[in-house]
C-alpha cells in the first residue's frame, strides 16, 4: 500500500483529499503546516508528498528546501497543491520551480480525476 503525506493548512480540503485517496487504496496522513514535515518523514517515509504552497509557519517552498537537504529524502516525489495556478491550467505545463527543480503542481480547487492522475503519474515516475 502506497503511503501519501498531505500537507495543507486548509483542514477541510486536506481531509477531503485524504478520504478521496483512501478510497483509491492509499494510506494517507495529514499535517496542517510544513513545520512538522521533517519530523513526520523521519517517523514514516512517505512514497509521495502533496504539499500546499502557502501555509502560516513554514511555506511549502521552505519545507521542500529543508527536505531536499537530507540525502535520504531527496527522492521523495512532491506535488504542490496550490491556489497560485488556475485549477483548469494544463497539468503538463503547470509547475513550480524551487531551488532549480521543477515540481508538478495542481491548482486548487481540483477535480478528483486530476488528483488521481497526478498522484498515479508521480508515483509511477518515481518508480514507487
Amino acid at each position: 500500500m502506497k503511503n501519501i503525506l498531505v500537507v495543507d493548512d486548509d483542514r477541510s480540503l486536506a481531509n477531503l483529499t485524504k478520504l478521496a485517496l483512501e478510497k483509491k487504496g492509499y494510506q494517507v496522513r495529514v499535517l496542517n503546516d510544513g513545520v512538522y514535515v521533517l519530523d513526520e518523514v523521519k517517523r514514516q517515509k512517505p512514497d509521495l508528498i502533496l504539499m500546499d504552497v502557502l501555509m502560516p509557519k513554514s511555506s511549502g517552498a521552505d519545507t521542500v528546501s529543508q527536505l531536499r537537504k537530507v540525502a535520504e529524502y531527496k527522492s521523495i516525489p512532491v506535488v504542490f497543491l496550490t491556489g497560485l495556478i488556475a485549477c483548469d491550467e494544463d497539468l503538463e505545463s503547470a509547475g513550480l520551480t524551487i531551488d532549480g527543480s521543477n515540481y508538478t503542481s495542481l491548482g486548487k480547487p481540483y477535480e478528483l480525476e486530476n488528483l488521481y492522475r497526478v498522484v498515479e503519474q508521480s508515483l509511477s515516475k518515481a518508480g514507487r
